[in-house]
């Protein structure tokens, strides 16, 4: 089995990993910014509007948020999956794939 290989596919298991986190950091950033919008908005603004919209914002940051973790669950998952499958792939597919 070609060693390079097998380590690029570790390296690319790994940068995936990153992009998950990356990719959940982001979905709590935009719940956080739905949470403080839906808390301050409707305490700032005199406004029948925005004392009725600052809750629902806040339901809907905090949907954001589970919905964040959720996906980075799954992938997690997935990526331990593939991790475990690292280095049983076929000389056929190697050579298929590098168009040898």
């Amino acid at each position: 089995m070609n060693k390079d290989l097998v380590l690029r596919e570790y390296l690319a298991i790994e940068r995936t990993k990153l992009a998950n986190e990356t990719t959940l950091l982001a979905y709590i950033r935009t719940g956080l910014y739905f949470l403080v919008a839906g808390s301050t908005l409707g305490h700032l603004i005199v406004s029948d509007f925005w004392k009725i919209i600052g809750t629902p914002m806040i339901v809907i940051g905090l949907l954001i948020m589970l919905l964040g973790i959720v996906r980075y669950l799954r992938l997690r998952k997935s990526i331990e999956v593939s991790k475990r499958n690292i280095g049983n792939s076929s000389e056929a597919f190697i050579k298929a794939v590098i168009n040898d």
